[in-house]
């Protein structure tokens, strides 16, 4: 009968580990495109389709792209034909960044169970790149000044 107490308690206690690791990592809901572009235009950003620039890659099903009426900065959304692809992807993207970076730089990485983010700033340049599951989200350099405003926009799709 000890036994049992015993083993039922150990059962107990990894059951109970492995629930806290999974809510430990933390996920993240995927947006849709048509919620990208609609958090978009919502911010009066120029949204465009930017699927045809990429016809060449079939892994890649959609691309939008949103920038503020001065153009200061933009912002990609990518929809992948899979989270691996989109996992491949984002490795890819941010490997570049990580070459980037130098003595004076600020860099940030998360993750999570169907996420991975990653921000840069040096040499007075922000830049950052995150997937959630299918979709990644990219921007490309841009001055740091920018970062406020496209955090903003990130923090209104839940990303």
């Amino acid at each position: 009968m000890k036994s049992f107490r015993i083993k039922a308690a150990c059962l107990l206690a990894a059951v109970a580990l492995t629930a806290s690791l999974l809510t430990a990592c933390g996920s993240k809901d995927p947006v849709s495109t048509v919620d990208f572009e609609a958090t978009a235009a919502q911010k009066g950003y120029i949204v465009q389709d930017g699927t045809d620039y990429f016809k060449d890659y079939d892994y890649i099903k959609l691309v939008t792209l949103a920038a503020p009426q001065d153009k200061a900065f933009q912002i990609e959304f990518y929809e992948l034909n899979s989270e691996d692809t989109a996992k491949s992807f984002y490795n890819s993207n941010k490997n570049n960044f990580v070459m980037m970076k130098g003595e004076d730089s600020i860099d940030k990485s998360d993750s999570g169970s169907n996420f991975d983010l990653y921000k840069l700033e040096v040499y007075g340049k922000f830049m950052m790149i995150e997937r959630v599951q299918n979709t990644v989200v990219y921007v490309p350099s841009t001055d740091s000044t920018n970062k406020t405003s496209i955090e903003s926009f990130l923090n209104e799709l839940k990303y």
